[in-house]
């Protein structure tokens, strides 16, 4: 369970940190809303599931951690009052707000997971790291690949914000390859036996190049095919792409989760 409350805690904060990239007057109060009923949606099944399961996502802070989680759900609702009613600057506002809370529950969750991996060269700082690069890919992709679907919606719509989108996936999936390399290159210059544990088939190897081709591979790779759809005009195409990229990513950082908690090694 802690896995799916990570992904839902994470995906959380990358959706919201795509907010403040378009103007409001030219995407229309309707895709805003539906960026904010899927933040409401995640904060909800995140809400349900500290509630109901018997686990400790925050360890001993896990108070301030159900605040951290209750102000991103009031944040969501906030949001989506002030985005019915068009009210941009208080909208903008209430975005900060969830973001601010959203990623102080990664924080409060990062201790527990960077513990894992006692004997891991700065494991604490590396987990952190790949957490929130999880987090920003999680979100951009989702987010892009609704945003070339809004095309249809408004096909007046100015591609330069689908190319932007798509630039800015292309660096958030760098910034997770390097976080993935860091907890590579730590476990193997660590004398604990994480490489052979995360790597080798007889630990977690099979988990561990699924990851990497589903959740690196594929959206590095569909990732440079959809920026040039995008280039091109051609937002069914890049859309139909980052349908796939979505996949990947959900599954190969489903899977990074899993293998956090299994090896401790963050990738």
């Amino acid at each position: 369970m802690t896995i799916f409350f990570l992904f839902l805690l994470a995906t959380t904060f990358g959706c919201v940190s795509t907010l403040f990239w378009v103007p409001e007057d030219d995407m229309g109060r309707g895709y805003f809303q539906m960026n904010a009923l899927i933040v409401l949606g995640l904060l909800a099944l995140a809400g349900a599931v500290l509630v109901l399961h018997p686990f400790r996502p925050f360890g001993d802070r896990g108070v301030a951690g159900a605040i951290a989680v209750g102000v991103a759900g009031g944040g969501a609702f906030l949001y989506y009052a002030a985005i019915w009613r068009e009210r941009w600057r208080r909208a903008r506002a209430a975005a900060a707000l969830i973001l601010a809370a959203a990623g102080a529950a990664l924080l409060l969750a990062t201790p527990q997971l960077s513990a894992l991996a006692p004997a891991l060269p700065y494991r604490l700082l590396l987990t952190g790291g790949a957490v929130f690069s999880s987090a920003l890919l999680l979100g951009w992709s989702l987010i892009t690949m609704l945003l070339g679907h809004w095309y249809l919606v408004s096909p007046r719509l100015t591609f330069r914000h689908l190319v932007i989108f798509s630039w800015v996936l292309m660096a958030v999936i760098g910034l997770r390859l390097l976080t993935v390399g860091a907890g590579l290159a730590a476990a193997a210059v660590s004398q604990a036996g994480y490489w052979p544990l995360l790597t080798g088939l007889t630990g977690q190897g099979m988990f561990f190049w699924f990851r990497v081709l589903w959740g690196l591979a594929i959206p590095v790779t569909l990732g440079i095919l959809s920026l040039h759809c995008a280039r091109q005009r051609s937002n069914q195409s890049a859309t139909g792409i980052l349908y796939v990229v979505v996949v990947g990513t959900f599954i190969g950082e489903l899977t990074a989760y899993y293998l956090i908690i299994t090896t401790g090694v963050p990738v």
